[in-house]
């Protein structure tokens, strides 16, 4: 059975998508929406956070909910949307999954890179690149974590990605400036050499608002055929 906030966000997602609500306004206040529904006015806020982690309305303070422009969607890996990269680094060790990740002892030196990346004012892509603790800084950085691992001069051959659609941690969230109720997509990517040794690994996170995996995968004709 549907549950009852999702029923009022669908109803509210319609009357968005037929114009009743057009780009610009003002949705209702909270309070006259919940009567409206007869839903309280927490199960109100569940269903307007559905249609907030879907890009169709915004919340300002003080203000209401307003339906919003949908923005181009961040496509990953490849994207043409201009974005602003700012850089920063520290030394750390290998711990937990990051160890795991590089196939490295817990406590073997690393360096740390945190890709913060806009477009316009808007967070769009937080990244933390880990690399061997380089002997120079590096300064190269793209979106997805590429520049810094090639600058490193390691023989970078295959990069194996792994996506996930979660919640956002609350640092995340504050960097990415969303709710920690906004689903994120988290991009986990292993570097690895011609044999298969790891060298780098990055976490991207994408608010799942702004941002879309597509992927081109070969098929093996002659093995299409023996099927």
């Amino acid at each position: 059975m549907t549950a009852r906030h999702e029923q009022v966000a669908d109803d509210l997602r319609r009357l968005i998508t037929a114009g009743t609500f057009a780009v610009g306004d003002r949705l209702p206040p909270e309070t006259r929406l919940a009567g409206r529904y007869g839903v309280s006015t927490p199960t109100l806020r569940d269903a307007l956070e559905v249609l907030r982690a879907e890009g169709l309305i915004a919340k300002f303070q003080g203000r209401g909910n307003f339906v919003r422009q949908p923005s181009e969607r961040l496509t990953y890996p490849n994207s043409a949307i201009a974005l602003r990269t700012t850089t920063s680094s520290a030394d750390t060790t290998a711990t937990g999954g990051v160890a795991k990740r590089l196939g490295t002892p817990e406590g073997a030196p690393l360096t740390e890179y945190v890709c913060l990346s806009h477009r316009d004012d808007l967070p769009q892509i937080l990244t933390h690149v880990y690399v061997p603790r380089a002997a120079s800084p590096l300064t190269a950085a793209s979106p997805w974590g590429d520049d810094l691992v090639i600058a490193t001069g390691a023989p970078v051959t295959t990069s194996n990605d792994q996506v996930t659609a979660r919640f956002p941690t609350t640092a995340e969230a504050q960097s990415l400036r969303i709710s920690t109720r906004t689903p994120v997509l988290a991009i986990e990517r292993t570097f690895a050499t011609a044999d298969g040794r790891p060298v780098a690994y990055a976490l991207l996170v994408l608010p799942g608002d702004r941002a879309e995996v597509a992927l081109a995968i070969p098929i093996d004709s002659d093995q299409e055929a023996q099927q």
